[in-house]
């Protein structure tokens, strides 16, 4: 180990001169066409005061880390013959590594890694790759959660390239073990794809592209679930324009999808989709959607079908109106059917004022609504759902069974854990589901879940929605002031038992101010309803500033303050982000970053501080580094104080 540093300061500070960067080196049938890489040496301090479980700690070190990286391409013969693409790192740990209590406030430091790609025959009718890759490294997901990671994967691809039919055919397997370091839950993939991929046109107007891929998945979580799946997979698309200006165009798409093991079902799903561009600025769109599960324990059967007209005169008002019915038949134990028609008409319209744009928009449809079933439990299934922070989420259905609920990714292999990845919450007869920071759920992440509900019997009801919204744009659009009002009622019901229908009013105000570089603004939401009502005040700002080439200036924040009115309970999520830095010469720079997260709410309550600041230089090809990070952390039963500095050392070739 003393030895691989030795080498590693000599070659950062004499500069090694060995690099074949740019010149071509051959010997015999082996060509040299490129290697680049870099060499790192940094040196940190580290004092951290925790508090995790009841457990403290306070831990001070100081030490060294060093590192290769290297890249590198070679071909036999010739460069169309046999391409060989190489490239790894490596950074030895010089002690036992404690440290990763410690947050870790790089996205990746890895600490090896292996990427191997051969590819023969390249730009020819038959083209094969291989490939090998082999990653081990530790990151921290949202400054929140430690986790170490081991990724494996190799396979190859075969490419038929022709005109006539182009076939790709994939073989990827992974191997895929993860865990986080606080929590201890540990993650094991083991997943083996095949996947074949063919596209043709028969003219100029068409493309068709067909898809099979088999998966063959292995996954075990947290030593609490493991799922094992085989799925098949076939998708048909295809683009048909019917005339030369492409003004009516047919889109079809076709889905089978079969899995078996731990969770096992068959599903179909077809679209069809026309657009007409017709005369005198009319366009017409419709689509038919069919939707069939078969399961176990159901059949799902839903069809869909929209139409919509819209008419554009001049360059002011846009009209459209529109009208969908859905049909949908679950078949269990008992029998359900719901049926369900809207239809309506959409206003956009723009005009120039003096002084400033007025924007004006209306929106209505009347929904006619039934469903038959006897009152019992009902299972739902892949119910998709977007968790974002600071947005409310409320399961579909009421009258939610809490142990039935069940939240996987989009591929149904990973299973989310509550407590740890989301958190639900009793919204009077609904259900709120919530990510939770640092889990295995991202903001803006979509999920399925599912989970069984008590169906309320045979209901109808008829439904009136309206949307209005005004905004007003003056001095160069350099203030905007909005309103939006919605409204929701049900003039008639005939209800069986335990039915919900969600009553609301809501009335939306706010200005914004727009400076070009600095943008700014408020908003106030009171949203009255049966179910969730709440008032929300909203504050945001966005600044980036930048003086001539060498000061750069940004700042970022949003407040969304709640106030839920039945629970008489406040939520909040608030952040503020910025950055400073300045150019003191072309090569010379130095930099302040801080941000500050804060949220409160139930099993939610994070207080996050980061900061970091930093000096950075040039030296032909050596880069130096020196820095100062502190890190502030009060989330759920932890406690995290953080100080360091850190100087690194990059040599690149």
């Amino acid at each position: 180990m003393r030895k691989l540093r030795d080498i590693i300061l000599l070659a950062l500070f004499l500069g090694p001169a060995w690099g074949v960067s740019h010149a071509q080196y051959s010997l015999g049938i082996w060509h040299l066409r490129h290697i680049s890489g870099e060499l790192d040496l940094k040196g940190q301090y580290r004092q951290l005061e925790s508090n995790f479980n009841e457990v403290s700690e306070d831990q001070r070190s100081t030490y060294l880390l060093s590192g290769i990286k290297l890249n590198t391409s070679s071909y036999l013969w010739d460069k169309d013959i046999l391409l060989i693409d190489l490239g790894g790192a490596y950074s030895p740990e010089l002690r036992d590594e404690q440290y990763i209590t410690v947050p870790d406030r790089s996205e990746v430091r890895t600490l090896k890694k292996v990427d191997l790609m051969a590819t023969l025959f390249n730009n020819k009718p038959v083209t094969l790759q291989g490939f090998y890759n082999f990653d081990q490294n530790y990151y921290n997901r949202e400054l929140l959660t430690n986790v170490r990671s081991n990724n494996q994967q190799w396979g190859g691809i075969l490419s038929l390239n022709n005109r006539f039919l182009p076939v790709t055919l994939t073989y990827r397997n992974q191997l895929w073990d993860q865990e986080e370091m606080q929590t201890g839950r540990t993650f094991y993939m083991d997943q083996k794809s095949f996947q074949a991929r063919t596209s043709k046109s028969f003219g100029s107007r068409d493309r068709t592209e067909l898809l099979y891929s088999h998966n063959d998945y292995l996954y075990r979580y947290a030593e609490l679930h493991q799922t094992s799946h085989l799925i098949d997979r076939v998708a048909l698309n295809n683009n048909l324009f019917f005339d030369d200006a492409r003004k009516y165009n047919l889109n079809s798409r076709f889905t089978w999808y079969n899995q078996d093991g731990t969770t096992s079902f068959r599903r179909v799903e077809l679209l069809e989709g026309v657009t007409l561009r017709l005369p005198r600025q009319f366009k017409l769109t419709a689509n038919f959607n069919l939707y069939n599960l078969k399961d176990p324990v159901q059949t799902w059967d839903q069809k869909r079908s929209r139409a919509t007209l819209q008419h554009k005169l001049y360059k002011s008002l846009t009209t459209k109106i529109f009208v969908e019915y859905t049909k949908i038949k679950q078949e269990t134990s008992n029998l359900y059917e719901e049926s369900d028609i809207r239809s309506g008409v959409d206003l956009k319209y723009t005009k120039k004022i003096p002084g400033g744009i007025l924007n004006l928009s209306y929106r209505y449809f009347r929904q006619a609504h039934s469903t038959e079933g006897v009152t019992g439990m009902l299972q739902v299934l892949n119910e998709e759902q977007v968790l974002s922070d600071g947005e409310l989420t409320l399961l579909n259905k009421p009258y939610v069974e809490f142990p039935s609920v069940h939240v996987k990714d989009v591929t149904g292999t990973i299973i989310y854990q509550a407590s740890f990845d989301y958190t639900l919450i009793q919204r009077g007869s609904y259900v709120e589901i919530q990510r939770i920071p640092g889990g295995l759920i991202p903001n803006n992440g979509e999920v399925y879940v599912d989970y069984t509900f008590i169906q309320p019997g045979s209901y109808s009801y008829g439904a009136n929605n309206n949307h209005f919204s005004a905004s007003l744009l003056l001095f160069s659009r350099l203030l905007e002031v909005y309103y939006r009002y919605s409204v929701q009622d049900y003039p008639k019901v005939n209800q069986g038992d335990l039915l919900t229908l969600n009553f609301y009013n809501q009335h939306v105000y706010g200005l914004r101010l727009d400076f070009g570089f600095a943008r700014a603004g408020i908003e106030a939401d009171q949203y009255d309803s049966n179910i969730i009502p709440y008032r929300m005040m909203r504050y945001y700002m966005d600044m980036n500033w930048t003086l001539r080439s060498k000061f750069l200036f940004t700042l970022n924040g949003n407040i969304r303050d709640y106030r839920m009115i039945a629970d008489e309970v406040d939520q909040l999520y608030a952040n503020l982000s910025g950055k400073v830095a300045y150019q003191i010469r072309p090569k010379m720079r130095v930099s302040l970053e801080t941000g500050y997260l804060d949220q409160r709410g139930t099993n939610i309550d994070l207080d996050l501080l980061t900061s970091r600041a930093e000096f950075q230089a040039f030296f032909n090809k050596l880069q130096v580094r020196v820095g100062l990070e502190m890190y502030r952390r009060l989330y759920l039963n932890s406690e995290f104080a953080f100080n360091g500095a850190y100087l690194q050392f990059t040599r690149r070739f």
